[in-house]
């Protein structure tokens, strides 16, 4: 029987109650461990940070020098003497495999390196303090950097001194690409026929890794931190990508036509939680308001604005580890992170995204992956070149072994770029130090660099146009600044002819033309994409998510205004997406903590609808007694339950009915039993669903029966029987008895001659 329904802040104040508890509840299950901080590397004893490179991409009509600013950091204990910058440039690279050399610091080939004189920057540097520095270099001429035709060329930015009473070394230095399109003075490049330039499409990330946590309707969003706060703020990470959008790709330009939102679905859908006010998981596990929603309103309508128009690709939910549910031969969990990706994306932003593409974390797939993406109707995979054999397909499109018809393609992102736009590890102090990966000046000049060097390279001798795909990391650290200088090189190559601007949407439209490629078209076996969870986690995950559909199947709306069950229950599918994010890839500990808590979050949610412990027994006076129990639920949404009675002896039950159980409700069930025996006994209760599966935890029956069923009749008759039987004996015993006692005292008379009583009438009668 449901509640009686007050005023409707009497009733909000109880849901409010419940809600809070709920999520407190879920707020300490969820909170993952303590994940101690990798070693932090030693520090330099001097630092060399640049701030600005101008031109970023040398050009026939652009300046006739090179800029370089930057800052020299004495971080040791002892003063730095006779400190002093120069530039040191190599040869021209030949290819990706000369470009990669000098991504990874193996140094200048082909030829002695251009030294430029030393310009000092200070004659002794105290420690702690920072000395800038201005290094202006000419690009041709005597004292120059000697340029003399197009090409990209390494360049390193020496500081050298000494520290203490130690002799001259390098103290420092930064290494970059320096792409030279055209020299200043000479005539300007010769551009690719029409149409045969190299096309450069660039896959622009907007995701984070995941921090909601699942909590009841009508609580408070809860995040594990504030960081998105800061991130949403201008000058913060997400929000500077969005500015630099609008600012370097405007519609119409050709940076705006080469460019495609890569979205993830989790991250806007936590901005518009956000937005409504939200709370943060506190260090001592409590929960505290978020500073953010401001800030998360106006980064969300500036990405509505921004995707507007453009090309939009739907990440996987989440970052949900695609490989991973390959591995765990969980089809329904990649499915639903590309589905549930796809459709929330389109629905939060009001775009369509290209339909069946699909970009796993880092470009990175195995055999197994192909095959369950394509199972799912997935046209286009966004691959990482290394990982196809053959490397870059032509026009970085080819198709993927199989059917014409459900064979996806495969998109080849470029490695090199993507090892451009990716952190350095850091090396020994004094060792050359990359500002790529980090939110810091120049951190895109070696992207600029590669694009440089696609743009330059030959065309194809079939006459294809090779194609540039450039994808930073999905946490892609740019700022503002350097996001839009990787845009704007876009729009230099395409102003100078050296490159068109190719969005994703238009380069998976011929499918069906693409290079089939050959069986072994992967180059990389399950064992070389580490860090990937389990398969056995990743089972346990998805028995989580059928849980979770069962408990799904059998709720229903409570009324006008009330949740929607899809609502409430949807959201711990979304908790189990999460769990099997790449950001905890590499982490078995993290992995294990997530799956485990998504674990506890459903299993506490399903414990809210049970069969109510009765506080004393069950008196049954008759055989076919019911038993009255009650079924209470505690979520906002009305469930279907079915009580089902453990097997007893003794008793025996009829065929169990399905009741709806309204929300915060509870309701009386007439379960109909029938007792086959006298006694106390105990007998198991659980609420199910109608497929069976168990809700709350099970309730124990105390039963007394005074009844006596068809066994105890029979029994008891059979035992009146036995004594009727009994008793028959018993005088017939006597009876027989009595006569051969008779019949011994007339013996013993006529033996004799004694009269007895007996013969006295018949002596008298005689006499007569």
């Amino acid at each position: 029987m449901s509640p009686p329904r007050g005023p409707r802040g009497a009733l909000r104040r109880p849901l409010a109650l419940l809600a809070t508890l709920v999520a407190g509840l879920l707020l300490v299950l969820t909170a993952p461990p303590a994940v101690a901080a990798p070693d932090e590397p030693r520090p330099a004893p001097v630092e060399v940070a640049l701030d600005t490179l101008t031109p970023r991409t040398v050009t026939t009509d652009g300046p006739g020098e090179l800029v370089v600013t930057g800052r020299v950091t004495n971080r040791s204990a002892v003063p730095a003497r006779d400190v002093g910058v120069r530039l040191e440039r190599g040869a021209a690279l030949s290819g990706s495999r000369a470009a990669l050399g000098a991504l990874e610091g193996q140094g200048a080939s082909g030829g002695a390196p251009v030294r430029t004189p030393s310009v000092e920057v200070a004659p002794t540097i105290a420690p702690g303090a920072v000395v800038p520095f201005t290094v202006r270099v000419p690009l041709t001429g005597p004292g120059s950097l000697a340029l003399a035709a197009p090409g990209v060329h390494p360049l390193l930015v020496d500081v050298d001194g000494a520290l203490g009473t130690a002799g001259p070394t390098r103290l420092g230095a930064v290494p970059f690409l320096l792409p030279v399109v055209g020299v200043p003075g000479q005539g300007p490049p010769a551009a690719p026929p029409v149409g045969q330039a190299t096309g450069v499409s660039v896959l622009y990330p907007l995701a984070d890794r995941p921090r909601r946590l699942p909590v009841v309707p009508g609580a408070p969003t809860l995040l594990t931190d504030d960081d998105l706060a800061t991130s949403f703020t201008p000058g913060g990470r997400l929000a500077g990508l969005v500015d630099a959008l609008g600012r370097a790709a405007p519609a119409g330009s050709a940076a705006a036509r080469s460019v495609c939102l890569a979205v993830d679905a989790d991250l806007l859908e936590t901005a518009s939680a956000m937005t409504g006010g939200y709370q943060v998981r506190t260090a001592a596990g409590g929960a505290e308001p978020g500073v953010g929603a401001a800030a998360a309103d106006r980064w969300l309508d500036a990405v509505r604005a921004e995707a507007r128009g453009r090309c939009v690709v739907a990440l996987p939910y989440a970052g949900t580890d695609l490989v991973a549910t390959a591995r765990g031969d969980q089809p329904e969990l990649t499915a639903a992170a590309v589905s549930t990706g796809t459709r929330r994306v389109g629905d939060v932003l009001g775009v369509t995204p290209v339909a069946g593409t699909v970009w796993p974390a880092g470009g990175l797939v195995d055999d197994r992956t192909v095959a369950g993406l394509a199972a799912e109707g997935a046209r286009a995979l966004l691959v990482d070149g290394d990982a196809l054999d053959g490397r870059l397909p032509a026009g970085a499109l080819a198709r993927f072994p199989g059917a014409p018809g459900s064979a996806p393609a495969a998109v080849a992102l470029d490695p090199v770029a993507a090892t451009a736009l990716a952190p350095r590890p850091a090396g020994d102090p004094g060792d050359p130090t990359s500002p790529a990966g980090t939110a810091g000046p120049l951190a895109a000049q070696d992207a600029l660099g590669v694009l440089g060097l696609r743009a330059l390279q030959e065309p194809p001798a079939d006459g294809t146009p090779a194609v540039e795909v450039v994808a930073p990391p999905a946490d892609w650290a740019a700022s503002t600044g350097e996001a839009g200088a990787l845009l704007a090189g876009v729009d230099e190559l395409a102003r100078l002819g050296l490159a068109r601007p190719v969005d994703l949407a238009t380069l998976v439209g011929p499918i069906g033309a693409a290079t089939p490629l050959p069986p072994t078209a992967l180059a990389s076996p399950e064992r070389e994409i580490d860090g990937v969870a389990a398969p056995e986690l990743v089972a346990r995950a998805g028995a989580v998510r059928d849980r979770q559909g069962a408990l799904l199947a059998a709720t229903e709306r409570d009324g006008v205004g009330a949740p929607s069950p899809s609502d409430f229950v949807e959201p711990l599918t979304d908790g189990v997406l999460r769990s099997l994010s790449v950001a905890w890839r590499g982490d078995p500990a993290v992995q294990e903590t997530q799956v485990a808590g998504v674990e506890r979050q459903v299993d506490e949610l399903r414990s809210l609808v049970r069969v109510a412990q009765p506080s004393g027994s069950y008196s049954l006076g008759s055989n076919d007694a019911p038993l009255l129990l009650t079924v209470e639920n505690r979520l906002p949404v009305a469930v279907r339950v079915q009580v089902v009675l453990e097997p007893t002896p003794g008793l025996r039950t009829a065929s169990l009915p399905v009741v709806t159980v309204p929300a915060f409700g509870s309701r009386q069930v007439q379960v109909e039993v029938e007792v086959t025996r006298a006694g106390q006994f105990a007998v198991d209760a659980q609420a199910q669903t109608p497929g069976g599966e168990p809700l709350g935890p099970t309730a124990r029956l105390l039963l007394r029966s005074t009844a006596y069923g068809t066994i105890t009749v029979w029994l008891t008759a059979s035992a009146a029987v036995v004594l009727v039987i009994l008793a028959s004996v018993r005088i017939a015993r006597r009876v027989r008895a009595a006569r051969r006692d008779r019949r011994s005292r007339r013996r013993r008379h006529r033996d004799t001659g004694t009269t007895t009583d007996a013969d006295l009438p018949t002596r008298e009668l005689q006499r007569r």
